[in-house]
């Protein structure tokens, strides 16, 4: 059984994923610092750094981000293509990358306008599908579907389609309803943009915590639980828009908590959050993972710790290994950890058990909501592998709140 819990936890909105009794997915949005990704805004040039190939971009109340000129020869807004960029000139840009530390945002002009099963791409071309979609028949069947109705949509600019995981099995009147409804979005702001101030905010993605809820594997939620009123509602909007849309989309069960026990506590999620910054994990084994993030990457190593296993060492090497990658898989959700990733598993000599392991651990990361490239093993026998950075990773997001 797998749920989602939604309340407010040390000045932030905590969203957390409650599956077969263990929190395997930890969402934190904190009040003051609502992540930017995915706004769309107007702002103006402010200065081009040739030697880096960036421009810095101002977007009201003295906020830069930074833009670089490769995004521009790319994807070069409608009408303005050939034409290089200078300063002073207005800019239509969404924030691809929240601020870390000392960067400042980071923007694109490759627009993307996400739906429920489809995400538009402003400034690409072309279909692309899902990883988790598998099926050739299907997908070369919905290509043909959303090429000739892209032709149709009555868009005014080239634009690109990703067919999201839950796409590949939605009715085809539902995708094409989508389809018609992003790009109607995408050009009303095209066409607007221009006659609108450095500064003003065009387009906000709806809440994360909704995306976290309604865009991660639906049929297998059974239930979110949240004991903020407004929240709730919000669920319940969206949850009836979805239906209204494709009568069979799987829907969890809302579920608005209004018990005098706090619901933080009911799941014990001080708890799990503590535990999410510890740098040691213990696995059932007795063997033990520690992991340490720095500014370059995330280093994992495993441990035999306390296990005491009788067999031959190679034997009782693999063993740990399979459970810790199982476990590592978890904690890169739960903490949201991202970036170059190396894991550092017990050295092991025969070459079947590395193949095994590596297997094992590509079907643990499988699911993961999150794109995660594995590379294998390198020349130094650790475990190389990368995972999109979608948004700050937990323990830089509750620094000094526990």
């Amino acid at each position: 059984m797998r749920r989602v819990i939604v309340t407010n936890l040390y000045g932030s909105l905590l969203a957390a994923e409650e599956e077969n009794g263990r929190i395997t997915g930890l969402f934190l949005e904190p009040e003051e610092e609502k992540s930017l990704v995915g706004r769309i805004y107007v702002g103006r040039v402010s200065r081009i750094v040739k030697n880096i190939r960036a421009a810095f971009v101002e977007f009201g109340q003295g906020r830069m981000c930074f833009y670089p000129l490769e995004d521009w020869e790319k994807h070069p807004l409608p009408g303005r293509e050939g034409r290089a960029l200078r300063e002073g000139d207005s800019l239509l840009f969404q924030i691809g990358k929240d601020a870390v530390k000392t960067k400042a945002p980071m923007a694109t002009t490759c627009l993307t306008f996400t739906g429920q099963y489809l995400v538009l791409m402003a400034g690409k071309t072309g279909i692309c599908f899902s990883s988790k979609i598998r099926d050739g028949a299907r997908k070369q069947a919905l290509k043909e579907l959303l090429s000739g109705a892209a032709e149709g949509a009555g868009a005014s600019f080239p634009f690109g389609l990703i067919v999201r995981t839950n796409g590949g099995t939605a009715p085809e009147e539902v995708l094409l309803s989508e389809l018609s409804e992003l790009a109607g979005k995408a050009s009303r702001l095209l066409g607007l943009w221009e006659t609108r101030t450095a500064g003003t905010l065009l387009y906000e993605p709806e809440p994360a915590f909704l995306s976290e809820i309604f865009n991660n594997r639906t049929e297998s939620l059974s239930e979110v639980v949240t004991d903020d009123e407004a929240v709730y509602g919000l669920a319940a909007k969206k949850a009836a828009a979805l239906k209204a849309r494709n009568e069979a989309c799987p829907l969890p069960a809302l579920r608005l908590y209004g018990d005098s026990y706090p619901l933080s506590k009911l799941y014990s999620l001080e708890t799990a959050l503590s535990r999410a910054l510890s740098e040691k994990v213990w696995l059932k084994s007795g063997g033990s993972l520690v992991l340490q993030p720095t500014e370059a990457l995330v280093s994992i190593d495993v441990n035999t710790g306390k296990f005491d296993g009788k067999k031959r060492l190679e034997e009782t090497f693999f063993r740990i290994n399979l459970e810790a990658a199982e476990e590592i898989a978890v904690q890169l959700r739960l903490r949201n950890l991202s970036g170059i990733i190396i894991v550092d598993f017990i050295d092991m000599e025969e070459e079947a058990h590395r193949e095994q392991l590596l297997k094992a651990f590509a079907a643990a990361l499988a699911d993961d909501p999150v794109k995660v490239n594995l590379l294998g093993f390198t020349r130094l026998n650790l475990m190389e592998l990368t995972r999109k950075k979608v948004r700050k990773p937990l323990h830089e997001l509750l620094a000094g709140k526990i």
